[in-house]
């Protein structure tokens, strides 16, 4: 009498069908860190920024980030579940890949960012994870991004001290730390030459020649990886075309609303790692649907959430936080991809219900950030202001990156400038870069023109808040005079 046994997976192929699979993934990726290491460390040197060891800074990182993930997963093996035998625990670490969440997470984190965090990442994205959950096939999460949500939440602050995106060559030239932190500093809606110029062009976005993270900025060898994916049989079209085209389709009417031409949905899904997350981090086979159904409803949600996240949360990227909070819900969308191929209706259903939610929403984020004066009415707010001899003293507050600061702005009445900003609060983590770049008194010497103060790479969304208090405090003023 035959037995059969029915689990609920996690179902990988075969060792050898996951080692070709594997080594397909790092083909793809390698035109890519060859890409990184060159724009990242390279060019800088042949220009004249940085030393030799800065131009292999890129290598070192991913190097690091490999070794320390498979040197965490090999002690993890060795002590946790003591396989001690020295070709048994080889036989694990060959079957378990276990340089690519050390290699993801390299590539999806800030060039000067300090060994010592990239290790830490590492480790905790190997060991919390991945190893915990069973290791390779059982973790929920994609391990990568742990490690990235670990790093940014614990560390960004040392990171962005450090040099934060930007390269040697770009520190001099680029006064944004990101294209998508410089949107959000912006209010969302702004001009092109505002939005994109100060990074170059959208050809430059679509080659990869503006900051961002190590491997995520080169739209075009994303694509090529996508192509060498999609013949190789690695990854299924459906989810990175979904979750680009939707991505691109939602900021498209945000845009439409906000009278901004086509360059603004390009302007999205060339910035922010869009596209490496959704050809090589959404599609991670342990970690997304399985069901052709499943992966329509995951891509679209990827898409929706990338776009509330950009738009609605103080976090400008959305792609990251967008793929850990799917991560979650995959067994629901897989069983609900399982019972539309008996019940078309119900599986009609979810996406009508789907897309009406996208609809609504998309909507309320064109009307609310193309609302200038209301926001800004939201983001400022005068608490006192004392008329003293031949000054006028303001008390206010605006929003910034990690809360309100709240300053006094003196105004001397003969000359009708600001001459003095004392900072009364404030709550920012990279406050330091203010203070270091004397960025109070150049406010101050050029109050008459605010636009053409540039901000600081690293506190750009800081400095364009204080920029916007004095330039309201101003416009208050000159209306009571």
């Amino acid at each position: 009498m035959k037995m059969y046994y029915v689990d609920n997976g996690p179902h990988i192929k075969s060792s050898y069908n996951t080692s070709k699979m594997m080594v397909h993934l790092f083909i793809a990726l390698l035109p890519i860190i060859i890409f990184s290491s060159y724009k990242n460390g390279f060019l800088p040197y042949f220009n004249g920024y940085g030393t030799i060891f800065a131009a292999f800074r890129p290598i070192i990182l991913i190097i690091i980030g490999m070794l320390t993930s498979l040197s965490s997963e090999a002690l993890f093996y060795y002590f946790v579940l003591k396989k001690k035998d020295k070709q048994e625990l080889f036989s694990a670490l060959r079957y378990s890949f276990a340089i690519f969440p050390g290699l993801f997470l390299a590539l999806i984190i800030p060039v000067n960012t300090p060994f010592s965090i990239l290790i830490v990442g590492c480790v905790f994205a190997t060991i919390i994870g991945k190893m915990l959950f069973g290791g390779f096939g059982y973790n929920i999460f994609n391990p990568a991004l742990i490690g990235a949500l670990f790093i940014y939440s614990t560390y960004y602050s040392n990171i962005i001290s450090n040099g934060g995106y930007l390269n040697k060559m770009e520190i001099d030239t680029i006064a944004h730390a990101t294209p998508l932190t410089n949107l959000k500093s912006l209010n969302y809606i702004n001009s092109y030459s505002n939005i994109v110029s100060s990074f170059g062009d959208l050809w430059d976005f679509f080659l990869g020649f503006i900051p961002g993270t190590m491997g995520e900025t080169s739209v075009l060898l994303c694509l090529l990886g996508f192509m060498y994916l999609l013949i190789t049989k690695v990854i299924k079209w459906r989810i990175p075309t979904i979750y680009i085209i939707t991505v691109f389709v939602l900021t498209a009417f945000i845009g439409y609303y906000n009278n901004l031409g086509l360059w603004y949905p390009l302007f999205h899904i060339f910035s922010g790692g869009l596209m490496f997350g959704a050809i090589f981090m959404a599609t991670d086979p342990v970690t997304s649907p399985t069901t052709s159904f499943g992966q329509v409803i995951y891509a679209l949600c990827l898409g929706l959430l990338t776009v509330v996240f950009r738009f609605l949360t103080i976090y400008p990227e959305g792609v990251l936080t967008a793929i850990l909070t799917l991560n979650m819900f995959v067994f629901i969308i897989d069983k609900i991809g399982a019972t539309v191929r008996f019940n078309f209706k119900r599986g009609l259903i979810s996406i009508l219900v789907l897309l009406a939610a996208i609809s609504i929403i998309t909507l309320y984020i064109a009307n609310t950030i193309g609302r200038t004066d209301e926001v800004d009415d939201k983001k400022f707010n005068i608490i006192n202001i004392i008329y003293e001899d031949n000054k006028t003293i303001y008390t206010v507050t605006h929003k910034a990156y990690h809360g309100l600061i709240e300053a006094e702005v003196i105004i001397n009445n003969d000359i009708n400038e600001v001459i003095e900003i004392n900072i009364i609060e404030q709550k920012e983590d990279v406050w330091s870069q203010i203070e270091n770049n004397n960025y109070l008194t150049a406010i101050i010497d050029n109050q008459k023109k605010l636009d053409d103060l540039d901000t600081i790479s690293g506190a750009t969304f800081t400095s364009n808040s204080l920029k916007e208090l004095v330039r309201k405090v101003l416009a208050d003023y000159n209306k009571k005079r």
